[in-house]
């Protein structure tokens, strides 16, 4: 026996009434729309206007929320791990001492001139 209550659902849906969503394939609509009955496999949306599958749509985003629309996805340009850990055999690594010495040589020079 537990203290959690277990409200009684009509159905499964990750979607309730009032929500804000877009459609995810981007052949589709791209305004937002809101939710206005949840049915078993489906939502109606819109004021009852509009028809779609649970799997084809999705919650906008607060920057879609904000331009009223659907927003491009953003472009992957690959994986770069190859560029940052490959470190080029003519560069260079100086030693903290002769980073030292480099550093009392400049102070040196300068006081001179």
């Amino acid at each position: 026996m537990t203290n959690i209550s277990k409200p009684v659902a009509a159905n499964n849906s990750d979607f309730i009434v009032g929500d804000t969503v877009v459609f995810i394939d981007e052949s589709k609509p791209d305004h937002l729309m809101t939710v206005t009955q949840v049915q078993k496999n489906g939502l109606l949306l819109n004021g009852n206007n509009s028809f779609s599958l649970n799997h084809l749509i999705r919650h906008a985003t607060v920057a879609e929320f904000i331009n009223q629309r659907r927003l491009p996805a953003l472009t992957t340009f690959g994986d770069d791990q190859h560029i940052e850990n490959n470190i080029s055999p003519k560069c260079r690594t100086i030693s903290n001492d002769v980073q030292i010495h480099l550093s009392n040589a400049l102070k040196a020079q300068k006081e001179v001139s």
